[in-house]
């Protein structure tokens, strides 16, 4: 696909949603902007979710825990720069609604092998809008561009000296062009070996969510990919998407990695058969879908939400991939909290240890592998 420079939009519009900053975990700007005051300035700084929100100045009230949100001017009584508030370190406010725009702070220098894999196509995901609260939270994620979203492995091909071998998987195909699907089929989600779903770099090659409480450490991320996170696939997807096939060159050393994706579908543009309307305003490069994930989470838990998707033309070392970030406070006032409650660790392959959230310290991992997918898989990627 040709390059582009654009950014990623992350729109939160919720039943307890809350604002965040423009950083990830390793954000660098300064306090949240105050924003929706009155006319005797009554409402405080957009959240965010390390250190300090802002005061609308002339009365608006001090704004909740920042991660670094852009400086901004303060609107409250007259408009003028809001002072730093102190917040608290969940920094969760249900009912505050807003938008943000924000990457995950990767790659990053020093964080381990994962922390340094570039993503390559971060603009194709255009909009992440969770919603609702506890027990259940819904995640929308828009993905446009001039090809179709790869929803998962069909096929892989295993090359030898002795011949090639082919396995099938179940990709849910297009039921009409564009369609919907609920529980989708993602093809093959193994971690390891020839027959794993994952790009070289150890990706799931279908849509993929992680998520971190923040609740206890605004400045955590210990559910990224990136640091071991485990993969969640999506309830139902909307719009385009097509299957790739794996093809794994053992014929040659080192062996090699291939994803092809299939040919494309129509162009749908942003017409997502029943699907929600995408946020006013997105990018149209010719191929729309939504993938929408449902999550348990507790009442009053902030989150930290990363979503990871596969465009359709694969032609970039390591595999072409998007990720975004968004901080989202779930509402309510009781129920089981899943993500944010008991974490149960991934089933991971037969002699394979699994690591991250509810399992060994990704740094216990033996040698020669990475905590990756929730499991200790071997270290041997392309970045």
């Amino acid at each position: 696909m040709t390059s582009r420079v654009l950014g990623v939009v992350v729109a939160i519009a919720a039943v307890g949603a809350w604002t965040c900053s423009t950083s990830g975990p390793h954000g660098t700007n300064d306090g949240g902007s105050a924003a929706n005051a009155g006319s005797s300035g009554t409402s405080g700084g957009t959240a965010g979710n390390r250190v300090s929100g802002s005061a609308g100045s002339n009365g608006g009230m001090s704004g909740v825990a920042g991660v670094g949100g852009r400086p901004s001017t303060g609107a409250g009584g007259q408009t003028a720069t809001g002072a730093a508030g102190t917040g608290t370190a969940a920094g969760c406010v249900p009912g505050m609604m807003g938008t943000a725009i924000t990457d995950c702070g990767y790659p990053t220098a020093g964080g381990g092998v994962l922390a340094s894999v570039t993503f390559s196509e971060g603009e194709v995901l255009r909009a992440i809008d969770p919603s609702g609260g506890a027990p259940t939270a819904v995640v929308r994620v828009f993905y446009n561009d001039e090809h179709a979203l790869t929803l998962g492995v069909r096929q892989v091909v295993v090359m030898t000296a002795a011949g090639s071998t082919m396995t099938d998987y179940p990709v849910s195909a297009l039921p009409t062009d564009p369609g919907m699907v609920t529980d989708p089929q993602t093809g093959t989600n193994e971690l390891t070996g020839d027959n794993s779903g994952l790009d070289p770099s150890l990706r799931p090659i279908w849509p993929a969510l992680f998520i971190t409480d923040l609740t206890t450490d605004p400045t955590g991320h210990a559910g990224d990919w990136q640091q071991g996170g485990r993969p969640l696939g999506p309830k139902v997807v909307f719009g385009s998407w097509k299957a790739a096939i794996r093809t794994v060159d053992k014929t040659v050393t080192p062996n090699t990695v291939k994803i092809t994706p299939d040919a494309d579908p129509k162009k749908n543009n942003w017409n997502l058969a029943g699907g929600d309307p995408a946020p006013a305003g997105l990018t149209d490069q010719g191929f729309g879908a939504e993938a929408r994930w449902e999550v348990p989470l507790a009442a009053g838990h902030s989150y930290r939400l990363q979503v990871m998707v596969h465009d359709g033309d694969q032609n970039k070392s390591g595999g072409d991939s998007g990720e975004a970030c968004a901080v989202f406070c779930a509402g309510g006032s009781g129920g089981a909290g899943g993500a944010g409650g008991s974490y149960v660790p991934p089933t991971c392959p037969s002699g394979v240890m699994a690591c991250g959230l509810g399992a060994i310290d990704p740094a216990s991992c033996p040698a020669n592998t990475v905590c990756a997918n929730g499991c200790c898989l071997s270290s041997n990627i392309i970045p």
